[in-house]
């Protein structure tokens, strides 16, 4: 029998998310044991003329291994979406911790209020949200603030993160949510990408208001019981 492989034309787009998927997993545990030797090479005093290139090398492991968790996180299939009872409050307060040190060193004051209890997938909703509230970080100048609100209604709660940023003209607005479009130098576009998916995972929506010079406010509509979209 006469086996063939596939031509370029005959690739399907499962084929293509399949390939890289499995390309990003190997660049990942990479770049993992990349960064443990340039850390290993900043805690060794006889490494300090190298010490200034060690520092650039790392900050540059971190951002590549920022976007292939953005992308991984993306590329999960809704088969792994597990909800069960959420309490929105602790979880609030949970990513504002984890995202504390790079507030404090832009800044940034964060804040939280309200509470309320859903049916999710905690760990995807938790990765939706620290997207969001760390897009807000960085779009807000020093002396500003990021403010996440849980607002519960009858059927449905709301999780808004407000921030005192920049802001954004109306067209590159209706751009957000492109895969690979950003409005910072260094940033990818993933980030809403994922939020936006995690969101419509959980039946929900996800919508954005913003005006430049008068930050943005991102508005997460969530049903209190997950129902898969």
């Amino acid at each position: 029998m006469v086996t063939r492989t596939k031509t370029e034309e005959e690739c399907t787009s499962g084929d293509l998310d399949q390939m890289g998927v499995k390309a990003a997993h190997e660049l990942k545990n990479s770049l993992t044991g990349v960064k443990a030797l340039v850390q290993l090479g900043l805690r060794n005093p006889a490494e300090t003329a190298s010490h200034e290139r060690l520092i650039v090398v790392e900050r540059e492991v971190k951002r590549m291994q920022e976007i292939l968790s953005s992308y991984l996180s993306s590329a999960r299939p809704l088969a792994e979406v597990r909800p069960a009872r959420v309490d929105l409050g602790p979880l609030v307060s949970a990513v504002l911790r984890v995202l504390s040190g790079r507030a404090d060193e832009a800044g940034v004051r964060l804040f939280s209020q309200g509470d309320a209890t859903v049916q999710a997938d905690r760990r995807r909703l938790e990765e939706a949200l620290l997207n969001l509230v760390a897009n807000g970080i960085e779009a807000t100048p020093p002396g500003g603030e990021v403010v996440v609100e849980v607002r519960p209604f009858s059927d449905e709660i709301e999780l808004v993160v407000r921030d005192t940023g920049r802001g954004m003209p109306p067209e590159a607005l209706r751009r957000l949510g492109t895969p690979f479009f950003t409005t910072r130098a260094e940033g990818t576009g993933l980030g809403v990408v994922l939020a936006r998916s995690v969101i419509a995972l959980h039946g929900g929506t996800l919508r954005y208001e913003s005006e430049p010079g008068k930050g943005t406010t991102v508005r997460a509509t969530l049903p209190i019981r997950a129902r898969a979209a």
